[in-house]
């Protein structure tokens, strides 16, 4: 059955900034989906708590908006009890960086067949615009008026150093490329980390739509690691596209012994026992 764009849209009204990166990424994903052929009912999509996470209820498929940081590991249960389902984790650079970012080691190291999308805009803007660990040194923001005090972590270079299956980066302000990549993610057989450069036109007015165009350079994939983190850390250039794939790693679930010679999946396998006995002992 064909896929239209308007099955993924909600009767809730979008409440990001105007001018806020938010909207190209909601656009470039549902056009992902829509191209390759997915229905509502087959995308799962997990957000955590922030300015992303605002989007939670402005795309139709299976929902859910989890504690702060945390959409990746109930992406990654998701993935495991229906690998039918496509999984997506939403997640914002605050979220991800700070509380959350064991999930995302452990979900590289895993290499979990699902696709993270890391939005980062550089602060926590649903709380007014904090520092994140990507806010740029020396950056003035609220309660931190003489910027972090803390050292900061580059997302390609933290992936990259955890010999990942799969990284890219994209920009807010190319929902066309955005989209591809997303796509190229979703596609691809293993752990899938999307880097989203995010304009924030109300926290992060430094980085317009103007100064980052005048920064990205497009960019082909390379199984060459050295390669890959070359490019990261240019810091005249913003590379964006797929970054880094490595398509020899196998993902979690075909490293199961016990799963090999199922046909089913864990979701098929649930069923109803009677503990009415068990209750019945604790009375």
């Amino acid at each position: 059955m064909k896929v239209d764009i308007t099955q993924y849209d909600t009767n809730e009204k979008s409440t990001w900034c105007p001018g806020c990166g938010n909207f190209n990424i909601h656009l470039a994903l549902k056009k992902a989906l829509v191209e390759l052929g997915k229905q509502p009912s087959e995308v799962v999509l997990s957000f955590d708590i922030g300015c992303n996470g605002n989007g939670g209820d402005k795309i139709e498929g299976f929902r859910v908006k989890g504690l702060h940081g945390r959409s990746i590991p109930f992406a990654v249960g998701a993935h495991i009890a229906n690998r039918k389902m496509t999984v997506i984790a939403d997640i914002g650079d605050g979220g991800c960086l700070h509380e959350g970012v064991d999930h995302l080691i452990h979900g590289i190291r895993s290499n979990y067949d699902i696709t993270v999308l890391i939005h980062n805009n550089e602060n926590f803007g649903l709380t007014t615009g904090q520092i994140t660990s990507t806010t740029k040194e020396g950056k003035a923001m609220y309660g931190f008026p003489n910027g972090r005090t803390e050292g900061a972590i580059n997302i390609g270079e933290l992936v990259l150093s955890l010999n990942p299956s799969f990284f890219a980066r994209g920009f807010s302000g190319d929902p066309e490329q955005l989209s591809n990549i997303i796509k190229s993610g979703i596609k691809h057989k293993g752990f899938s980390v999307i880097e989203i450069v995010q304009i924030c036109p109300t926290y992060n007015p430094e980085s317009s739509l103007e100064i980052l165009k005048g920064k990205i350079s497009q960019t082909e994939s390379t199984n060459d690691i050295d390669l890959a983190r070359k490019k990261i850390k240019d810091t005249e250039k913003i590379y964006t596209g797929v970054i880094y794939t490595n398509s020899k790693l196998k993902d979690y679930y075909s490293n199961l012994e016990n799963r090999k010679n199922r046909k089913s999946e864990l979701v098929d396998e649930v069923k109803n026992y009677d503990i009415m006995n068990i209750l019945s002992d604790l009375q």
